[in-house]
């Protein structure tokens, strides 16, 4: 495969180039096959975040989801960084009581809310946050209800050898066609094993939820997936955030999600297209300058879109008065 510049993101200040960023990103079919890239699509890195709604897929297809009646809220925050606003802890707190759960089988720990205002509300309140503020319970609620469904306990689902892990490392080999079992792995900021992967795998593993050969129980699960995604993009991640409004903005043509250190990967439905963005340096606002371009490129958000998401696709360099001084800018070639 012939060697492509990065993407480089500028940072400027006046008139002046204060910053760039390289990114790397692979463009793969509904088949998983790679179509366009920039960078080194088999740049070796940690997916975090930006694979939970692969990592959502054993709750629908061990059929947990189903017995427990979740619905597609809950789905969706399965897949979910979710900023721990009202509505997304009512959620949770309804999902543990219908599966008979309590926050100390969680693995997680607990940080305050993403979301601002939610988060001055509890310290204005004297609460201390709970493991259900963590981004990431959706996901271990899914987990901890996967193994409740298939008769497991699920203490100690964090661990590489626990029942909970080998299905996720089962589904994520099949959907990444990468042995998840042969690779090197660390732990999460939530606490479970994230996994070494090229960047070209986590493309071909989004491109799972597109494919039209999955077949039987992983076909549904996917349309299932995105299905919930697409109907309720706050629960994927919250107000004035780039992943749900480009999800809300795009009607469900462009399904987005990102992770730590400069992740994000997601799926153009329509386009029968599957991608994954990495920064080089972890810049987390480079990734989303240059996913938004990306997505203008492929047609998941249109011209007027992509402008109408200025703040997330083009955004400002203030200073403290609120001054915009600078931009954020994918450079020109």
């Amino acid at each position: 495969m012939a060697a492509r510049q990065p993407l480089i993101v500028e940072v400027t200040r006046g008139p002046v180039v204060e910053s760039l960023h390289q990114v790397m990103a692979v463009v793969t079919n509904e088949l998983g096959s790679v179509t366009n890239w920039w960078g080194n699509p088999q740049f070796l890195t940690l997916p975090r975040s930006a694979i939970k709604m692969l990592q959502a897929l054993p709750l629908l297809e061990s059929g947990a989801a189903e017995k427990y009646g979740l619905d597609d809220k809950m789905i969706a925050l399965a897949c979910s960084s979710h900023h721990g606003e009202k509505d997304h802890l009512a959620v949770l707190a309804k999902w543990m009581e219908v599966i008979h759960s309590t926050e100390t089988a969680f693995v997680c720990g607990p940080h305050l809310p993403y979301d601002q205002t939610a988060a001055h509300d509890m310290i204005r309140r004297g609460h201390k946050p709970t493991p259900l503020c963590n981004n990431c319970s959706g996901k271990h609620l899914g987990i901890i209800s996967t193994c409740l469904h298939l008769g497991e306990s699920p203490a100690g689902y964090d661990k590489y050898e626990h029942n909970a892990q080998k299905r996720l490392r089962k589904a994520l080999t099949e959907t990444m066609k990468f042995d998840h079992a042969k690779t090197a792995y660390g732990t999460d900021g939530c606490g479970i094993p994230t996994y070494a992967v090229p960047l070209q795998a986590i493309a071909t593993g989004m491109s799972a939820l597109i494919n039209p050969k999955e077949t039987g129980v992983r076909k549904s699960a996917a349309e299932h997936v995105l299905r919930a995604v697409k109907a309720y993009p706050f629960y994927v991640a919250g107000s004035d955030d780039f992943t749900t409004s480009v999800i809300e903005k795009s009607q469900g043509r462009a399904i987005i999600k990102g992770g730590a250190e400069g992740v994000f990967a997601g799926v153009l439905p329509e386009k029968k297209l599957a991608f994954a963005v990495k920064t080089a340096d972890g810049a987390g606002r480079a990734a989303q300058v240059a996913t938004a371009a990306l997505l203008l490129q492929l047609g998941g958000l249109t011209e007027a879109e992509f402008k109408s998401l200025s703040k997330f696709t083009m955004p400002s360099v203030t200073n403290w008065k609120g001054d915009v001084v600078g931009q954020l800018r994918i450079a020109k070639a």
